[in-house]
């Protein structure tokens, strides 16, 4: 079943959307794999997402990240990410078969404690005007589907991992509610 993007008009209640569990870490043979999730909306004027990460102590080198191939050449990809500094810093670019284009986003840390630990995250938000700045979008709109995947990569030692919502692109569709 594909993952549902929740097509929203107006205010976002981040608590109503569906939440995709980073579960996946193929290659990790150590206990330590983080437990991350992550949240997106489409809107009318952009995407909007929650990322988050259950990690006491995260550094730079710990990020979580969108990967959406939402655009008419299947080769680009959308790459929206927060990394674990002090605070959070958030960035998005795309990927096309050429260059790696930087798209302008807007992003507020996420973090705290609740009953699973502490977490760390990102709430952000992409807008399709300066997305389609960098590469061409398909229209979006409830009932349209799309390859996409979350990640979760840690590059610094001894914590290095790589875990994922889906093994591969997994479908994600927007639907409205």
């Amino acid at each position: 079943m594909p993952y549902q993007v929740s097509y929203v008009k107006g205010e976002i209640n981040f608590e109503a959307l569906p939440v995709a569990k980073i579960t996946k870490y193929p290659l990790e043979k150590a206990d330590y794999k983080p437990y991350a999730q992550c949240c997106i909306c489409a809107g009318e004027l952009g995407f909007s997402l929650r990322m988050w990460a259950f990690e006491v102590f995260p550094s730079g080198e710990s990020e979580i990240r969108g990967v959406f191939g939402l655009f008419e050449d299947a080769g680009s990809i959308l790459h929206i990410r927060a990394r674990g500094f002090n605070p959070v810093l958030a960035d998005a670019w795309v990927q096309t078969p050429k260059d790696k284009i930087p798209v302008e986003i807007q992003s507020h840390p996420y973090n705290g404690e609740d009953l699973q630990g502490v977490y760390w995250g990102a709430q952000i938000f992409a807008g399709y005007r300066e997305i389609n700045r960098a590469a061409q979008m398909i229209s979006i709109k409830p009932g349209i589907s799309f390859p996409a995947n979350f990640q979760k990569l840690r590059t610094d030692k001894p914590h290095e991992h790589t875990g994922f919502y889906a093994q591969d692109m997994d479908t994600f569709e927007i639907i409205s509610w």
